[in-house]
């Protein structure tokens, strides 16, 4: 019974969550290690002693995992001057080149775009506020015709009174699980403080030969303009495109669909990616939008 349940926990649940969900191995690792830790909890000690031994290598192994990412971010720490100098050469806002140029500095880790993607989220919820949107011509706006940042504010007011009135009516009941549902909170918004200023400061751009465009923190995008194979207008994008649609208190529909010659990697909440090959969007101003793809092809349709 006992090694039947540690096969369940230590080997066959991760090659499940392995197999169903996009996780890497060293994550799948570390579900073996939950699952240990799991054993632990659920068998009872006298069966689960001649076994404690492979708790404490995993663990020991884990440990040392930990220790080299964070040996990790403190070699970033130290090349931040050298980060910033190719942000500054790259021209684009912080949330196109932060993740960019530190590939550039060491190797492509979920670890480390999930922090960076945290970081991101830091930096524009607090000290983005002095920050102005690109005037230049080839910017084109999203959120302007819709209700977007109003329903975000709409959001925040709502966490802070549910924050005050729960977390007060927990605390003297449960009070752990009240300062996790404060924390929760204060996640929640500094996120979307952050979704509305990167709203506010990066409309879509279209500037040295490239198309910008960024949806919060949740996607954004960088592709070529002669990677482009057509454009389409009044159409909806299939089930598979990556879409820069604010979300309003109606329905929206794109209104160009752009397909792409190449893959481009596009980049998700917190650091995922995805291979895209169609883009659409739904700007404020779509004569405009498509003057400045016309200005640059011929073959828009």
């Amino acid at each position: 019974m006992v090694i039947g349940s540690m096969l369940d926990l230590i080997i066959v649940a991760p090659l499940l969550a392995y197999a169903a969900f996009p996780i890497s191995k060293k994550q799948a690792a570390g579900l073996t290690v939950l699952g240990l830790l799991a054993a632990r909890f659920i068998i009872p000690m006298e069966y689960f002693a001649p076994y404690t031994m492979f708790l404490y290598i995993a663990l020991i192994a884990e440990g040392v995992l930990i220790l080299i990412e964070i040996a990790l971010i403190v070699w970033l720490i130290r090349k931040v001057p050298s980060i910033k100098a190719e942000m500054n050469r790259m021209d684009a806002g912080p949330i196109f080149a932060l993740l960019p140029a530190v590939q550039k500095m060491t190797k492509d880790r979920l670890f480390i775009r999930v922090i960076l993607s945290e970081g991101m989220m830091l930096y524009y919820a607090l000290f983005s506020w002095r920050k102005n949107p690109p005037r230049h011509e080839g910017a084109v706006t999203l959120h302007k015709n819709t209700s977007a940042i109003a329903f975000h504010i709409m959001i925040i007011h709502a966490i802070v009174i549910e924050t005050i009135g729960i977390h007060w009516w927990l605390h003297d009941r449960w009070p752990v699980l009240s300062i996790i549902l404060l924390c929760l909170n204060m996640y929640s918004i500094l996120l979307f403080l952050a979704e509305i200023q990167i709203t506010r400061l990066h409309p879509v751009e279209v500037k040295n030969g490239n198309v910008y465009a960024a949806q919060g923190l949740m996607k954004r995008i960088v592709f070529q303009l002669k990677n482009i194979e057509k454009v389409e207008w009044n159409t909806q994008p299939g089930a598979h495109a990556m879409t820069f649609m604010l979300k309003d208190f109606e329905e929206v529909h794109a209104q160009a669909v752009v397909s792409l010659k190449k893959p481009v990697e596009g980049s998700l909440f917190m650091g995922k990616k995805q291979m895209v090959t169609v883009v659409a969007f739904r700007v404020d101003e779509p004569e405009k939008f498509k003057r400045l793809l016309e200005g640059n092809r011929t073959d828009v349709c």
